[in-house]
């Protein structure tokens, strides 16, 4: 669900914004592999040059390797960056008038859209790093393959795969992997691993390992930590809460092991504590399956 929304979000904010370029980047079919990496191909890229010695110093355009200071508008064969990368916008993969450019049949995040690695600081308005290990900052937002770090954006941060740091976006912070860390989204904010929909367990991901902050909603496959919302806390089905829940509604279609507090509580399998005007506790016995103010299960 996020992969998607946020894809169209990226579409919708982008409308109009320029017309495909015939340049194209290098293929990721995953991002969270680095290695091998493909060879870049010359003629696929815009102009660049490096002032200093080597690959170290200023990289100016669209750079293989630089160390120092990368400045560049659009990426193709760029592969890795460490010290600053100024990224302003999309890889020339990326033609975002053109929805299959940046999402598969699936209407997930994909393909051509992640380009290079930055070690350090990744900025831009709107840049698609295959994997960002330091800082990453962005109007529109990046939208990654992993993030290793902390990333800001003025509408949204996501991932395709793991978010393992912090990741505050005025709209939205997302993970189609795990969240090892805080996420915080003005709108929403949450983890939606592929298991999303077909169960959870270890290998379905969508995992919230730290705390996830969402205006209108906090979401994870399974919640190890907190989940604070204006409102609604959810679960999905057959995962777990262990921790804390906060938000008008709590929905924890799984198992609560802690405590849930809010003006709705429900869980289907209750090994804790909920606090609201109204409690639902599939499992308590029939007398106490709804209770107000208090009900418990330990």
């Amino acid at each position: 669900m996020y992969r998607k929304a946020l894809a169209l979000l990226v579409l919708l904010l982008s409308a109009g914004s320029g017309s495909p370029s015939p340049v194209q980047g290098e293929p990721v079919t995953n991002p969270g592999v680095e290695e091998p990496v493909p060879q870049p191909d010359s003629s696929r890229t815009g102009r660049s040059s490096t002032v200093g010695v080597g690959a170290v110093g200023v990289g100016l355009g669209d750079t293989e390797r630089t160390t120092g200071l990368r400045l560049n508008w659009r990426n193709g064969q760029f592969q890795r960056a460490n010290g600053v990368n100024l990224t302003l916008w999309t890889p020339y993969s990326v033609n975002l008038g053109d929805e299959d450019d940046l999402v598969d049949e699936n209407g997930e995040f994909g393909g051509d859209a992640f380009v290079g690695t930055t070690n350090g600081i990744a900025l831009g308005l709107l840049h698609f790093p295959r994997r960002i290990r330091g800082i990453g900052i962005g109007g529109f937002g990046p939208i990654a393959g992993t993030l290793q770090g902390v990333a800001v954006s003025g509408i949204v941060v996501a991932t395709v795969e793991d978010l393992n740091g912090i990741a505050v976006g005025a709209g939205g912070a997302a993970a189609a992997g795990d969240i090892n860390g805080i996420a915080v989204g003005g709108l929403a904010a949450g983890a939606d691993g592929p298991g999303a929909g077909e169960g959870t367990g270890p290998d379905a991901g969508g995992t919230v390992n730290g705390i996830v902050v969402g205006g209108l909603g906090a979401v994870g496959n399974d919640m190890r930590g907190a989940g604070i919302s204006a409102g609604m806390v959810r679960v999905r089905e057959g995962g777990t809460l262990k921790g804390l829940a906060v938000s008008a509604y709590n929905d924890i279609n799984g198992r609560q092991v802690g405590l849930s507090i809010g003006l709705y509580n429900h869980a289907r399998v209750l090994d804790g504590v909920q606090i609201g005007l109204l409690n639902v506790a599939r499992n308590n016995p029939e007398w106490a399956r709804i209770l107000p103010i208090l009900n418990l299960n330990l």
